[in-house]
């Protein structure tokens, strides 16, 4: 371990991803204390979030594994936390009022926004892959949930989007397993 390096780029990487942490948390403890409301298709995208950034977190041990960092690799390697703290603050943006339908009107106008920068962080996993020459069935299953977000950037259909955040969360589930195996 390049030790000074490194343990400076493991703090920049956590600090990116407790700051993505803190908005859910802090978004998810408004919504138990009543302050503000949001439909179920938003929730679950909160709620994938939140478990994407426990499992960024719980990866920085392979930061420490990494020598010979230079200024381009570093950024290279934080420009995906910092692309996904981007898409968390498009998506924890709440509307005036709460009725139903201008909840899902909500969603939908920020959904491309989110959608793309989604895309980004699956592109960026793909790219780290390749660049540190690691394409597995992870790096494949980046590319399907890319394919799935570059549909839901595009779609502003309510089932596509129930049937996208269903995907989503059985790629979630399956890269918990193969990251276990």
């Amino acid at each position: 371990m390049d030790s000074p390096t490194t343990l400076l780029v493991a703090i920049m990487f956590v600090t990116v991803i407790v700051t993505g942490l803190v908005n859910i948390l802090m978004f998810l403890s408004d919504l138990v204390a009543g302050k503000s409301k949001t439909g179920h298709l938003h929730l679950n995208w909160i709620a994938l979030l939140l478990v994407a950034y426990f499992n960024f977190f719980w990866q920085t041990t392979l930061i420490l594994e990494i020598e010979g960092w230079t200024f381009l690799s570093f950024v290279g390697f934080i420009i995906g936390p910092i692309t996904l703290l981007f898409a968390t603050n498009v998506l924890l943006t709440l509307p005036e009022g709460g009725e139903r339908s201008m909840l899902d009107r909500h969603y939908f106008e920020l959904s491309g926004r989110f959608f793309f920068l989604l895309l980004l962080v699956q592109v960026w996993s793909i790219c780290l892959d390749m660049a540190f020459d690691s394409v597995s069935k992870l790096t494949w299953l980046a590319g399907v949930i890319g394919a799935v977000f570059l549909v839901l950037v595009i779609s502003r259909n309510q089932k596509v989007h129930l049937a996208g955040v269903t995907l989503a969360w059985v790629a979630l589930i399956m890269r918990t397993i193969l990251q276990t195996l």
